[in-house]
């Protein structure tokens, strides 16, 4: 495993509890029912699909998609996200295998699926081109790839981007004081400065990369926010909107 892979898995295993208490949080409330309706839209077929939840962390995506009554596998790269996703996937009743694995390299034949769905992930893979090209080997023909992601971190990077960031910060914190607002340690800085995509403009670089992997048709949504986020959210995260690409295999 390189350096900047050990890293990943450091990250998500420290903060897989965190992330699994937000995602019940959203099985819960309203979310669970906004994200099903963005995915049915785009889709491409109606239950029941074969899907695959990539970086399914403490298990959102499977969990909503296999009670809308698809068959769903969900992997991801950490032992600790995988424990996470089998727990509260138990706690739904639901039969959803979820399994380590890596994004890039994935454990399935050619044209397993009809759906890939990935929500906060493609910002972290190590290679990105190479993950989409393994994502477009394993779905069927007519299947589509469904992309949540955002620009996160390039404020790292970028003046701009930092700047605008810190207004909605203020801002933020003036009008939710009880919110609790996350401070990155150093070491999560330098690891995240470690992560080629977040240097890049996206989704502008995944539209070519996932062209080049192969896929027929991309479709672009550039800001889903006001669909899956409330409005703390969209006042927080204002300055990298959450943004959708749905990627057809012919």
């Amino acid at each position: 495993m390189t350096d900047i892979s050990s890293k990943l898995v450091e990250n998500w295993t420290e903060s897989s509890p965190r992330y699994s208490s937000l995602v019940r949080e959203e099985l819960a409330g309203w979310k669970r029912e906004a994200w099903l309706g963005l995915i049915a839209e785009n889709a491409g077929g109606g239950p029941p699909l074969d899907v695959l939840d990539v970086g399914t962390g403490p298990g959102f995506f499977a969990i909503i998609l296999a009670g809308a009554g698809h068959r769903v596998r969900a992997v991801d790269c950490t032992e600790a996200m995988v424990g996470e996703a089998r727990r509260n996937i138990a706690e739904a009743g639901l039969e959803v295998e979820a399994a380590m694995a890596d994004s890039a390299e994935l454990p399935f034949g050619d044209g397993t699926f009809d759906l890939i769905v990935s929500r906060n992930v493609a910002w972290t893979l190590v290679d990105a081109e190479k993950a989409y090209r393994e994502w477009h080997r394993v779905l069927r023909p007519g299947g589509r790839a469904m992309i949540f992601d955002a620009n996160w971190n390039l404020d790292l990077f970028r003046d701009d981007y930092r700047e605008a960031h810190e207004r909605d910060l203020a801002e933020y914190r003036l009008r939710y004081p009880g919110k609790e607002v996350t401070v990155f340690t150093q070491q999560m800085i330098d690891f995240r400065k470690g992560m080629p995509q977040c240097s890049r403009l996206r989704p502008q670089w995944d539209v070519g990369a996932l062209i080049g992997a192969g896929f027929a048709t991309v479709y672009l949504d550039t800001d889903v926010g006001p669909r899956v986020y409330d409005e703390s959210e969209l006042l927080l995260y204002r300055t990298f909107p959450m943004f959708m690409l749905a990627a057809g295999r012919r």
